[in-house]
Order: C-alpha cells, then structure tokens, then sequence
C-alpha cells in the first residue's frame, strides 16, 4: 500500500525484496534477500552506480518469529535481527551518500519498540534498537537538512499478523482492532508532508507506550486487563474469519 500511495503521488520508485511486488510494472525492482549483507550491499552498488539522488528512503520490511526465549531457535534470532534492524543500518549507512538536501528517510518500526511483550523478545529488542538508531541518525543527519522519520503501527491486518498469530502471537495484538495496510500508508504519506518526527498509530497507543517507558511497573498492572480486551479482540477476529 506504501508504494500504490507513492507511485499515486507522482514519485518515482525502486523497490528491494527477494520478490517484485504487485506494482512491479510501475516501479523499478531490484531482487535482494534483505537479510544478507552480502546482497543489501550488492543492491546498495546498484543505486549508487546510477548516481540518482534518493530523495525519500523508507524502510518498512519486518519479520516476526514469536515464541519464549528458552526454545528460540538461532536462525530465527538472527533473520529478525538482520531484516528488523541490520538491514535498515547498512542500507542507510550506503545509501546516505545519494540523499540530498532537503531528502527524508523513514522508518516504519513498531508499537513494540516502547511496549515489552513477552514470547517476542528478540522482535521487541530489534524494534527498541531501530528507534534508537532512528533517534541518533537524527543527529548527525539534521546539519545535512536529511530529515529523519519513524511511524509506530500496533498491529496492521497483514499476512505477517496472521502468520504471527498462526505460530502462537499476543494476543494484546487485539486490544483494539489491528489498522488497515492503508492507514500506515497514509501515515507515511503524512510523515513525508510534515517531517522529523515520532508517529504513533493509534496516537493513544503511542501515549501508553511512552508512559510504560517511564513507569515499567504501569504495564505489569495493566496487563490483566490488556490480556482479557485482547482475547475479546481475538475472538472476534477469529469469528470473522470463519
């Protein structure tokens, strides 16, 4: 939905994933398995030869693998680090060089950067470092006039949410209803318009959040009744599907 937005809006795009997406026709597609850096840095040569300047760079893939700690298997650990958190890096740090004055990067992380969740530890750990390198870049990029953004989505109605919750997800995925693939894209849209900025959706998702940074202990009380909200959510959800 980010790209029919983009492309809808006059921009000119390229796209990397190991596959072209639906909108391929309408946009340039260079295959790249995000999760090795081998390949990230290939696809990265392939930008810079051209020599085009990347005036909007925006990092939206993510995985999940959820599951305790105690039974984490080392290749999951790893893919949700590198797609969640190493690829943005090194894409950004190649990258950088093309983006001019006045140019935007973006970056769509994850309400669980601020919100722990347990049985998705490593997920959480990818998404808190995001923000933070989100938050540094902001720094060294801001002399350079490169502003930098992050959208915070709760859960979106994705194959990734439904895969999630096939292998055993949170069910505080449902507190409130997951948002449409076409509200992020709207956000992003947004963000582009008015940009530098934290972006929660919902707005009051991000205020909890923010909140449970400063009191750890407010989550453990509210969790409770988190848990009973998101297994409502969930029901209705599974009803729906039916």
């Amino acid at each position: 939905m980010i790209l029919i937005a983009l492309i809808r809006e006059g921009f000119d795009t390229v796209t990397l994933s190991r596959t072209a997406p639906a909108q391929a026709g309408q946009s340039r597609h260079i295959a790249c398995d995000l999760s090795n850096a081998e390949d990230l840095a290939r696809a990265a040569h392939i930008l810079v030869a051209d020599g085009r300047p990347v005036s909007v760079l925006i990092h939206c893939a993510g995985v999940i693998a959820p599951g305790p700690v105690s039974a984490m298997q080392p290749a999951d650990v790893q893919r949700q680090i590198a797609i969640n958190l190493t690829a943005p890096v090194l894409l950004t740090s190649q990258l950088l060089p093309l983006i001019p004055r006045g140019g935007h990067i973006v970056f769509i992380n994850s309400l669980a950067a601020v919100i722990p969740l347990a049985n998705s530890a490593v997920y959480v750990a990818s998404k808190a470092a995001l923000r933070s390198f989100a938050l540094s870049l902001t720094l060294e990029t801001k002399p350079s006039g490169i502003a930098v953004s992050s959208i915070f989505p709760g859960a979106v109605d994705t194959a990734m949410l439904r895969d999630e919750m096939a292998r055993g997800g949170s069910v505080l995925n449902f507190v409130s209803p997951p948002a449409k693939p076409e509200t992020i894209a709207a956000a992003v849209m947004k963000a582009l318009r008015h940009p530098g900025q934290e972006r929660f959706e919902p707005a009051i998702d991000g205020l909890f959040g923010r909140l449970c940074m400063m009191f750890p202990g407010l989550l453990r009380l509210a969790l409770p009744v988190l848990t009973w909200f998101g297994r409502r959510g969930s029901d209705r959800a599974k009803c729906r599907q039916r």
